[in-house]
């Protein structure tokens, strides 16, 4: 295996851990490069003086450097640099799903054509190599659903919150505080992170490239411990879970990232602290499980170094995504039971089965809020009657909670 000289552009926390593997002398990689901004604050004394610290980007792709690794994060500058990088015939590694996701078909042909590989495992649940799961051992059947969880941060906040009696607040701090969130972990929250990668999933697993921005998100930030006091009695966990599943006729699929009550026998259910677990349904392979760390710097630069150890052996990724740039059309999810928390007037929630929202067993009635079952139906059929209805009296909903129930 030749030795292959590498840069890191970003030398955040991901950044810092993946040169931690490469300094410790891992066959075949030598770190000679790392670009940040205020390089200044940045330098640390473990990284051996023969690497060059710079702040000017130019400064990278004049170098020697047989590989960029980048860890900018955000849409721009970082897809400008990756597409420099292939367009110089240099392979590059990411964990950037936002990139991959809006961007990652036309850059992956444009590496096929240049000849080097794009790899971006870390970009998809952190260690779970799922992307190389489906390349190599799933490449012969035809899968038709990927779901899971697919953000360490919201997992380590659900499970924990579900184990305690802390406050969303603290266990944010908490997480903050381990490096498992950002210091503005709204992506993370409010499932546009999940999205994307929900979105890379569909084109690499179901060959149905989509849309991120069309998929349909919800945050986690209203569930609260009287949820999860109803979840207990309901058997349930509750996880941020994302979907993609092809429909019946396999010529649109379904998608979505939401918070959602699982059963606690069900393999999504089981991942706790910072875990992601993603489930493969294939024709003939059935249920494929994979689970490990989603969350922070380590697990993160395992899978970066890992592809950057298949490059450097020859074995980098070829363009994964379908040959077609067309995206995909999204429909709603089917029919099913969900668990709904009203907070409002008792008359608000008693007139929902005006509108179609049946319930199916009333959990409890207290503090102004009502909280029950539904008969199996739409999410958005429920959603879109909480926004309209309206009582007789001119009463509405002050807040809701919607989370479907899952096995």
């Amino acid at each position: 295996m030749k030795v292959m000289r590498v840069a890191i552009l970003g030398f955040g926390t991901v950044g810092q851990s993946v040169a931690r593997i490469l300094v410790s002398g891992k066959s075949g990689l030598e770190l000679t490069r790392v670009f940040n901004r205020n390089v200044e604050r940045k330098q640390v004394e473990w990284i051996p003086n023969t690497v060059d610290w710079t702040e000017n980007i130019d400064e990278v792709f004049t170098s020697d450097v047989d590989v960029i690794v980048e860890l900018l994060g955000g849409l721009e500058p970082a897809g400008s640099w990756i597409q420099r990088a292939l367009m110089e015939g240099k392979p590059v590694v990411t964990a950037n799903k936002q990139v991959i996701a809006n961007d990652g078909a036309r850059l992956s042909e444009l590496a096929a054509v240049k000849g080097v590989c794009l790899n971006f495992e870390a970009a998809v649940a952190g260690v779970v190599p799922i992307i190389s799961s489906i390349k190599n051992g799933l490449a012969a059947d035809n899968l038709h659903r990927v779901r899971g969880v697919l953000n360490g941060t919201c997992n380590f906040l659900l499970t924990k919150m579900g184990a305690s009696d802390a406050s969303f607040d603290e266990v944010l701090a908490d997480a903050q505080e381990r490096g498992f969130a950002e210091a503005d972990p709204s992506a993370d929250l409010d499932g546009l992170d999940a999205q994307a990668k929900l979105s890379i999933l569909s084109a690499i697993g179901l060959r149905r490239p989509i849309n991120p921005h069309e998929i349909t998100c919800r945050s986690i930030r209203d569930v609260n411990r009287t949820d999860f006091e109803a979840a207990a009695l309901l058997g349930c966990g509750i996880r941020q879970v994302s979907t993609v599943e092809l429909t019946e006729e396999g010529d649109a699929v379904r998608a979505e990232v939401r918070p959602a009550m699982v059963n606690l026998e069900s393999r999504v259910a089981q991942v706790s602290g910072n875990e992601n677990v993603v489930v493969v349904d294939g024709i003939a392979c059935g249920e494929v499980t994979l689970i490990g760390q989603g969350a922070g710097g380590d697990p993160t630069a395992v899978a970066i170094v890992s592809d950057l150890l298949a490059i450097a052996s020859g074995d980098g990724a070829p363009n994964l995504f379908p040959s077609t740039g067309v995206s995909c059309q999204i429909e709603i999810m089917g029919r099913r039971s969900h668990y709904v928390r009203v907070t409002g007037p008792q008359s608000v929630a008693k007139s929902l089965s005006d509108l179609g929202v049946f319930p199916a067993k009333t959990l409890e009635d207290r503090d102004g809020q009502v909280q029950f079952v539904t008969e199996r139906c739409t999410t958005e059929a429920i959603e879109s009657v909480l926004r309209t209805s309206e009582t007789p009296q001119g009463d509405k909903a002050e807040s809701a909670v919607v989370l479907p129930i899952m096995d």
